[in-house]
């Protein structure tokens, strides 16, 4: 298995270092609430399924 799909914590970080730097080429704006909900989650050892369904719900509500 490789990073791209790997679940250790390591390999998560280095994904999400890798989209930011995309979607900073690409121009793509960022959500400052949702950054600030995925420290939160990391700082209180959140799982990463658990962070991506946190992340689901906080855009599904956004949408509304």
């Amino acid at each position: 298995m490789g990073r791209w799909s790997s679940s250790d914590p390591a390999d998560v970080a280095w994904r999400r270092e890798q989209m930011s730097a995309s979607n900073d080429i690409e121009g793509v704006g960022r959500d400052p609430q949702a950054e600030k909900l995925v420290a939160r989650l990391d700082a209180q050892g959140v799982s990463a399924a658990d962070q991506r369904q946190a992340l689901k719900d906080y855009f599904s509500q956004k949408a509304q």
